[in-house]
């Protein structure tokens, strides 16, 4: 969600994530016609292990779960099943595409 909202102090990061979704539009106009299929998913608030260790303070985290409209954060499984879809045959009309997987936090088109 980074490389679509501004953040007054993590311009770097944003950044990173703004060159990740050109680069995944990028490889898929590059090598999609010899089948390469390139697309990202760019989840929300995922409650990992290493996520609940992470600095997001009890604040922050209430505020992530006032402003979202799913009852919940996601899970690791949540974003499973979507890469699992994507690299399927079921998935190979979808190339270039950032997928947002976030609970409905970021609503856009």
């Amino acid at each position: 969600m980074s490389a679509h909202v501004g953040d007054h102090q993590r311009a770097a990061y944003q950044t990173s994530k703004a060159g990740i979704n050109a680069l995944t539009r990028h490889v898929a106009s590059r090598w999609g016609k010899q089948g390469i299929r390139c697309n990202c998913v760019s989840p929300g608030v995922v409650m990992t292990e290493s996520a609940e260790k992470m600095a997001l303070t009890p604040e922050a985290l209430e505020f992530a779960r006032m402003t979202m409209p799913s009852p919940r954060f996601g899970q690791p499984g949540d974003l499973a099943g979507v890469v699992a879809f994507l690299l399927s045959d079921d998935a190979e009309w979808i190339n270039g595409q950032v997928w947002s997987i976030n609970g409905g936090a970021m609503l856009r088109e």
